[in-house]
């Protein structure tokens, strides 16, 4: 298998997302002009020239399953250390029922196992089925997209029920695109915030609103990988107000196309 860091020319696309690019939207709302959020399709060309810069969606096509290690490491802002991490083994795969996938991740001595086989949500905890009301049930749908998308960037920003809308421009000539979701379509109350700005495939600036929230979290994306022809992100790092850093999601051990049994996506 063949893995590496992208370099040269693509690097150069691809470069990491600046922590110190101007905050959008602030807290009060968008500084874009409002009179050019009725131009969506301009948000649309600009995910669309994203998508050639890796390869076009004949990329994301070469993706029918994968497994990865997902972790998240939580930091210490104040003292920058590492306070914890959380890994969890991802299987995912493209079915005829639809977009499936399998999580398992250890919480203390309580071995967890949940996911979505294109139908039905499911969820065990130490060989007992889980239900309605149980967190991990109820969260198993919403992760099971998470898996799929946050790979999947930023072909899936083209998916049905992913809505682009052009917010404009910022004061430095910027164009402000924010992501909404459709019903069914992961969290559809989160907001996503991109900042492009021209000469650049990539966005220099990426921020969320999640749901019941008022504030906009930042992150900023880098270490662009590549396996068999697949790019995807190996880091998604998340940092506060003051622009330090408190939560990263590392992508690892990432296969492209494993062969896998559909009936590991089916519940108990």
């Amino acid at each position: 298998m063949k893995k590496r860091h992208a370099t040269g020319a693509l690097a150069g696309i691809l470069v990491a997302v600046a922590v110190s690019a101007p905050a959008w939207p602030p807290d009060a709302g968008p500084r874009g002009n409002p009179a050019a959020q009725a131009g969506d399709e301009t948000a649309a060309a600009l995910v669309d020239v994203w998508i050639d810069a890796l390869g076009g969606m004949e990329t994301y096509r070469k993706l029918q399953s994968a497994s990865y290690t997902l972790t998240t490491e939580i930091w210490d802002p104040e003292s920058g250390r590492l306070r914890r991490t959380r890994p969890r083994y991802v299987t995912i795969a493209r079915l005829e029922t639809g977009e499936a996938a399998r999580i398992e991740r250890w919480e203390g001595n309580d071995f967890i196992q949940h996911g979505f086989d294109g139908v039905a949500e499911w969820a065990v905890m130490n060989g007992e089925t889980l239900g309605p009301g149980d967190k991990d049930y109820d969260e198993a749908r919403y992760v099971s997209g998470d898996v799929f998308y946050w790979i999947g960037l930023p072909f899936k920003l083209r998916d049905p029920g992913v809505f682009l809308h052009h917010d404009g421009t910022d004061d430095e000539g910027r164009h402000l695109v924010r992501v909404t979701f459709g019903e069914g379509v992961g969290d559809h109350n989160d907001t996503w915030f991109y900042t492009f700005e021209d000469g650049r495939a990539m966005p220099v600036s990426i921020g969320y609103r999640e749901e019941g929230r008022e504030n906009v979290s930042r992150t900023y994306w880098e270490d662009i990988r590549e396996v068999d022809g697949y790019l995807f992100t190996g880091r998604r790092v998340h940092v506060n107000a003051d622009g330090r850093i408190w939560k990263v999601l590392v992508t690892s051990d990432f296969v492209l196309n494993p062969e896998v049994d559909p009936a590991m996506f089916k519940g108990p």
